[in-house]
């Protein structure tokens, strides 16, 4: 998954209008609903982690973002991100964080857009996801799941909360 627990999808890939003008959306945005890092959807080398910021490249809409070279040969694009943690030549397995949700570039509040290319071309990002390519929540809420299944109560909920990793030690908890 893009994120470690629940996620929304705002705007699918495909046909959409944007400020009243129609076009193609090639990419899927996505809205983490709790922890907002933005993980490898697969493995691959880290081809980009960037901001371009000259306008008369596109890729300035992107603002902040990651490119990932999959293993499988696709190109795997996480944009808009208010921090980007990896750097460009680095390894990344599934679940790896890549960076943070952001609003950064051409973009209208904190999301990531995330793109996969295949021989260049856009193709629908969804599947990779695991999800139907439609607007919608997604995922697993893992702080609920580690709450039931260990019988822990509020306060001790509230105190792991604040552990920097919560989300990650929620999700390893919760598949455990």
């Amino acid at each position: 998954m893009i994120y470690n627990g629940k996620f929304k999808v705002t705007s699918p890939f495909g046909r959409r209008v944007l400020n009243g003008q129609p076009g193609d959306h090639k990419g899927i945005d996505v809205v983490g609903l709790g922890d907002k890092h933005v993980c490898a959807v697969v493995s691959g080398t880290v081809a980009a982690s960037t901001m371009i910021l000259d306008k008369s490249d596109r890729t300035w809409e992107w603002g902040n973002y990651v490119r990932v070279d999959g293993v499988d040969g696709r190109r795997y694009y996480y944009c808009h991100l208010s921090k980007r943690l990896v750097k460009a030549g680095q390894q990344v397995k599934v679940g790896d964080h890549l960076g943070i949700e952001g609003n950064t570039g051409y973009s209208f509040g904190s999301h990531c857009h995330f793109e996969v290319r295949e021989n260049g071309v856009s193709i629908n990002p969804a599947p990779f996801l695991g999800i139907p390519n439609k607007a919608g929540t997604y995922g697993t809420d893992w702080r609920a799941e580690v709450q039931k299944k260990f019988g822990l109560s509020k306060d001790t909920m509230t105190y792991l909360d604040k552990y920097k990793y919560a989300a990650d030690l929620y999700m390893k908890l919760g598949k455990a």
